[in-house]
Parts: structure tokens; sequence; C-alpha cells
């Protein structure tokens, strides 16, 4: 998705018709003006969609990390500490509309403060060389942050806001969209200049059908692949609800207790040590419940990625 929204860019300036015809925008120019929009507009927008994605993927690899006792992709988290930077990135990411128009911010406040919550998290996990005892505290103490910076912050089940909406509003709503509309066009003036009798050019038509039909299927199959990266989504939101709800148990912490509780997570290393002489031990009911939740997702989630995968 991330690299689409310039690849679609690009693929926009491809159906600004040459054509002069009655009612027809297409021109040269336009098309030149277009390519500078998709440089300085859509390619730095990729950029920052990509980072913002990476905050989740990355933070799904640091659980496998407490999970396994070691990083298995052997590599360390590409966010500095420079969370200023990255908070700047998250608030001022929004989608390129039409003609170089810019639509309105993707995450507010709120869900850029959980992502910056959750790149910390991520840094801590690393340089402070947390282990798998450290897993329970990490679900409880990030839960809230994951919610919002994948659903939104708001308080109903439809997600609003988050990666979600960056995926649904900003790219499928908006980029997907407007490609479809300039794909849409482009073929009406060449329909008009062809002539409204079929039998009469019946192969150039035939010709333009093809054509047609061949950037609508690929339409299709970016728009299916992003409401699947939106199932995954919801999928790995709901996933890490129950196990914070399993792992919390009875025992809900208040606001005040759960800053408290989440001190090493969040702060430099400089700041506070990680405490290892309060291991978490787990005991075989709540470990079988835990693997079962994870088994259950699994199942849901491997195809879906899958899917993704193979149409990449």
């Amino acid at each position: 998705m991330a690299e689409d929204i310039y690849n679609s860019c690009i693929t926009k300036t491809k159906y600004i018709s040459f054509l002069v015809v009655p009612d027809s925008a297409g021109s040269f120019t336009q098309r030149e003006e277009q390519e500078k929009i998709c440089e300085t507009s859509s390619k730095p927008t990729s950029k920052n969609v990509a980072r913002a994605n990476a905050i989740l993927t990355e933070y799904i690899d640091a659980l496998v990390y407490l999970a396994n006792g070691k990083n298995l992709s052997g590599q360390t988290i590409s966010f500095d500490e420079n969370f200023t930077k990255l908070g700047n990135s998250l608030k001022s990411l929004s989608i390129p509309g039409a003609a170089g128009t810019q639509s309105r911010a993707i995450f507010n406040e709120s869900e850029v403060n959980a992502g910056i919550s959750i790149a910390k998290f991520l840094t801590n996990v690393f340089t402070k060389e947390f282990r798998r005892d450290k897993l329970k505290q990490a679900i409880l103490c990030t839960d809230k942050d994951i919610q919002t910076y994948i659903k939104g912050s708001s308080t109903s089940e439809q997600p609003t806001g988050g990666l979600i909406a960056l995926t649904q509003q900003g790219y499928i709503n908006l980029t997907l969209e407007i490609e479809e509309e300039k794909i849409r066009g482009y073929f009406t003036d060449y329909i008009a200049v062809l002539g409204s009798n079929p039998n009469s050019r019946i192969l150039d038509f035939r010709q333009l059908e093809e054509k047609y039909n061949e950037a609508m299927d690929n339409l299709r199959k970016r728009r299916d692949n992003a409401e699947t990266y939106i199932e995954v989504l919801s999928k790995v939101a709901e996933m890490h609800a129950k196990l914070k709800t399993e792992f919390e148990g009875k025992n809900n912490l208040n606001d005040a207790q759960l800053q408290n509780y989440c001190k090493d997570f969040f702060q430099p290393k400089t700041e506070k040590v990680a405490s290892k002489d309060k291991s978490v031990k787990y005991d075989a009911e709540e470990l079988r419940k835990v693997t079962n939740i994870v088994s259950e997702y699994t199942k849901v989630l491997k195809p879906l990625i899958q899917k993704l995968d193979e149409t990449r």
C-alpha cells in the first residue's frame, strides 16, 4: 500500500489523455505537472505510510522476540530514539488528493501519541534486553496504544481512525478512487474519438476494451488487497485485546497503577534499568488459554497474510 500510493500517482499521469476532444482536460503540460506532484508529494507520503505501518509490524516482531527469547528476524528495529521526528511524521501524514490537494490529516493527536508510545516500547525491548518473563507485562501495557493505533481513539465499535482509516479512507477511498476516475475518463475520451458505431472500427474498440478491462482488473485486485489488510489489522487488534483480558484476569489496574507497572517499557534505559528480579510466573492453565487464543487467530491470519504475499 505504501509503495502503491506513489505508483498510483504515476499511473494516473498515464491516463491524462493527449487527445484534444470536447470536454477533455488532457494535455502534455498536465502530465508533466502531475509527474512533478508525484515526486514532491506522493513519494514522501509513501515513505511516511511505510514508517507508520512498520510501527505495528515491528511491534509484532517484538512480541515474538519476547515469547521466544530471541529476535527471529535477526534484525534490530529501524526506529531511532528521535521520537519527536517520528511524531511529526505521523502528525503530518496526509494522502495526496486530486490535482495535488491534500486530504485531512490521517492521525489525530491520540493516535500519534499511541504510535510514539509503541515506538518507545520497541526501543526498550531491545536496548533493555527484555525476555520472555516480560511478555505478560508487555501485552497489558501496550494494549490501549495498540487498539488506538489500529482502530483510532473513538469509543464506538466501528473503527474511525488509526491504520484502518489510513487504509480505508486514505488509500481505498481517495488514492484508488481518483485513479479509477482517471481511467474511466481516459477511455471515455478515446471512445468519443473512435465514434459512436463500434462496428465500423471493431478491432480498435476491441483493443480499447481489453486495455480497459486490464486496468480495472488491476485496480480491483489492489482494492481487494487493501480490504484484506484491513481484515488483518482488525484480527490483530482483536487477538491483542483477548490476550490482554486473559493476562489481566480479575486484577484490573487503574491508570495510576498501570503507569507505575509499565515504567520499564516506556522510559529510556538511562532513566530506569529493567528489573530482573521480579520474573512473572505463568501457570499451566494461563499458558493453555493464551496458546489457544494465539492458535485461534493464527488460523485466521495465516491465509490472509498468505493471500497478500501471493499478490505482491
